[in-house]
């Protein structure tokens, strides 16, 4: 590798790092605590989690998805919000589409020296626009993860309901009823293993 890309890899990653720290806005404006509100960073990395387990298991089942692609979309998803600050939904909703351009004009900015910077525009261009497979699921993901944080506080109550509003943009059939298995407590932690029980 060249020094130079090197180099020009290390800043976008050492940018990255202040990601650890920003809190989700949404969340803070529901009333929730900083400690209650995940980082943009923590979000990101559950929902690429959650978008390879759900992609594997579509794929198994015969679907045709590029998991590979739809797991890269859901890191880079809100790499933007590192330059341009987190935005939650509902203020996003009220804007219209005014902070789309932002958004799109920090990531440019944060990535403009990065080698590979062309394909993550694209990508985030991709899960933006919600006409792909992988787009959707990566949205499925983004909303189940912040379901998963939200539903333990009470101060995110009435905005649980916003959690099932997104299905007509994901189209995803099974999507309303992993939102409703977890909004009903159908599927807890995994906490055996503080049992000793296989």
């Amino acid at each position: 590798m060249k020094t130079s890309d090197l180099k020009k890899i290390l800043k976008v990653f050492l940018t990255l790092q202040w990601a650890k720290e920003l809190p989700r806005q949404g969340f803070i404006a529901m009333g929730f605590k900083r400690q209650e509100a995940d980082s943009v960073a923590a979000h990101s990395w559950t929902t690429a989690m959650l978008v390879y387990f759900l992609g594997s298991e579509m794929k198994k089942n015969g679907v045709k998805i590029n998991v590979d692609r739809a797991v890269k979309m859901a890191m880079f998803h809100d790499m933007a919000e590192t330059i341009v600050g987190d935005v939650g939904t509902f203020v996003k909703g009220m804007a219209q589409g005014a902070f789309a351009p932002i958004e799109e004009e920090g990531l440019k900015w944060l990535v403009k020296d990065l080698p590979s910077n062309a394909e993550v525009i694209e990508l985030v261009k991709e899960y933006m626009e919600r006409k792909t497979l992988e787009a959707r699921l990566c949205k499925v993901a983004d909303n189940l993860d912040a379901l998963a944080q939200a539903k333990g506080v009470p101060g995110a109550r009435d905005a649980l309901k916003y959690f099932k509003e997104v299905y007509h943009i994901t189209k995803i059939p099974w999507h309303k009823q992993a939102v409703e298995m977890i909004l009903k407590d159908e599927v807890e932690p995994e906490r055996n293993w503080q049992k000793g029980k296989h």
